[in-house]
């Protein structure tokens, strides 16, 4: 049903945006005005996410890499990388493609994501020094150490927010690998890695990309 919602025309995008996040608002916010509204959180947090990733996206909060990696920050300081939300999940698979190719595209995409930031260092778009940052629960720390990240545990902020969100986490990581199977989603990891290193590996990068591209 949303298939290619992004290349509607802008107006559409925002009315369906503004109706989405208004109506949904409206119908949750209730919820959260009873003494149990934050104990009930991690089974609103899936709404919560899919009312409101149109127009994050619209006002510039969710910054789009690609159809599959986003940002929130983007100064010559830090740079993070997030996953997607179950709307683009929507806008971007069918059921069809569940297990192999979802894992195909999003790996694929994030490979995208790091040859873009490289880009846009090697334009002057972006400092060398900018640290570029990711929390996952689901990335190989091999491949990530290959491609000379750091990897280490997850401060205490990103493990509650993994909890929060075990709920969307859990059923978008089971589409992802075709069956039903639980994740760790409480062992999240931190990779980082400063701009001028990663600028090293793109050759690397793009002989993934490639081979992937291949596959």
């Amino acid at each position: 049903m949303l298939k290619g919602f992004y290349q509607y025309p802008l107006y559409v995008q925002w009315t369906f945006a503004l109706v989405l996040f208004t109506g949904g608002v409206a119908l949750l916010s209730p919820l959260f005005l009873n003494a149990y509204g934050l104990i009930i959180l991690p089974f609103i947090a899936p709404l919560l996410n899919l009312i409101t990733v149109p127009l994050f996206r619209l006002i510039g909060y969710y910054k789009y890499l690609n159809p599959y990696v986003i940002s929130t920050e983007q100064s010559d300081k830090t740079y993070d990388l997030h996953n997607i939300f179950t709307f683009d999940y929507l806008v971007n698979f069918t059921w069809a493609d569940r297990g192999k190719t979802v894992q195909k595209t999003l790996l694929l995409h994030y490979f995208k994501a790091l040859e873009t930031i490289i880009g846009r260092i090697g334009r002057d778009e972006l400092s060398p020094n900018v640290l570029i940052v990711g929390h996952s629960y689901f990335f190989s720390s091999r491949t990530a150490e290959k491609l000379g990240f750091t990897v280490k545990k997850a401060g205490v902020f990103w493990v509650f927010n993994s909890c929060i969100q075990f709920i969307e986490l859990s059923y978008l990581y089971a589409f992802s690998q075709g069956k039903w199977t639980f994740p760790e989603f409480w062992k999240v990891k931190r990779a980082e890695i400063h701009g001028h290193e990663l600028v090293k590996k793109k050759t690397t990068i793009q002989e993934l990309i490639t081979r992937l591209e291949n596959r």
